[in-house]
């Protein structure tokens, strides 16, 4: 890399420095073993447009994500892997923002007050209006074929 390439990436990562803590939206899985989110897919709220049914979201999908990791995990030989198990029956949701400005973290009964603080932590919505809406499509054991 040339001095004025390295100079480039270091001032685009300082751009960045005060844009860590805004609000996100995204996707998640819970781990109730370690009790930790994982394979977590965010971007910055401000970052996207509203769609037309007035939300914003990463457009990622659980399954497709799912689906190569698994492929990876398949290629590396694990035999024990999570992601050898089907995506719906892991614990999993996702973050909307409405045009309200109001967030919603989408998942199913599983979910608790620990949880919830553990999604408002890594989706840094802290200090906005967060609701919990509980949908059949994040139970788990549901999903698209449901």
């Amino acid at each position: 890399m040339t001095q004025k390439q390295k100079t480039a990436v270091m001032q685009t990562m300082r751009d960045s420095m005060d844009e860590q803590d805004k609000p996100k939206v995204g996707i998640f899985w819970y781990d109730p073993q370690t009790d930790e989110l994982f394979g977590v897919t965010k971007i910055n709220a401000q970052d996207l447009q509203f769609d037309h049914n007035g939300l914003k979201t990463v457009s990622s999908l659980h399954r497709d994500w799912w689906k190569k990791q698994q492929m990876r995990a398949k290629a590396k030989g694990q035999t024990s892997s999570i992601y050898l198990a089907d995506y719906t029956k892991v614990p999993r949701g996702r973050i909307f923002q409405t045009k309200d400005e109001a967030f919603q973290i989408m998942c199913g009964l599983w979910v608790n007050d620990q949880i919830v603080e553990l999604v408002k932590d890594e989706f840094d919505l802290q200090e906005q209006s967060v609701s919990v809406v509980i949908d059949e499509h994040w139970e788990i054991g549901h999903g698209w074929s449901e």
